[in-house]
């Protein structure tokens, strides 16, 4: 598999729409709808995220040996004002098989 198919099956947007962005942060909207997916897709910055509604379960799949400690499956159930840091690497697809979910992204570029 060619460099350029690989960067093709992993570059959709990480969330929703980008609501800020400058030379040190980029910041997102995330909101999936229940029964929803979310594409493939790599994380190439450090970031949090901040909880805002949904408990979840979002059901995390990692690709290509990404998933770390984490293993390669992952049940994320996500606690409605709080916020997570989540380190760079992982390319995954996630699949919401709870109700609405919205966060918000904030990646960290030039960390």
């Amino acid at each position: 598999m060619k460099d350029s198919e690989v960067l093709s099956m992993t570059d959709h947007e990480i969330a929703t729409e980008v609501v800020f962005e400058d030379e040190e942060v980029r910041v997102w909207n995330q909101v999936v709808q229940g029964g929803e997916d979310i594409p493939k897709h790599e994380h190439k910055h450090d970031y949090f995220l901040l909880n805002i509604s949904g408990e979840g379960p979002i059901q995390v799949q990692f690709h290509n040996g990404t998933g770390g400690s984490l293993g390669e499956t992952f049940e994320f159930f996500p606690k409605p004002g709080s916020s997570d840091f989540i380190k760079k690497g992982h390319i995954e697809t996630a699949h919401n098989a709870g109700g609405d979910y919205h966060a918000i992204l904030v990646e960290l570029k030039k960390r």
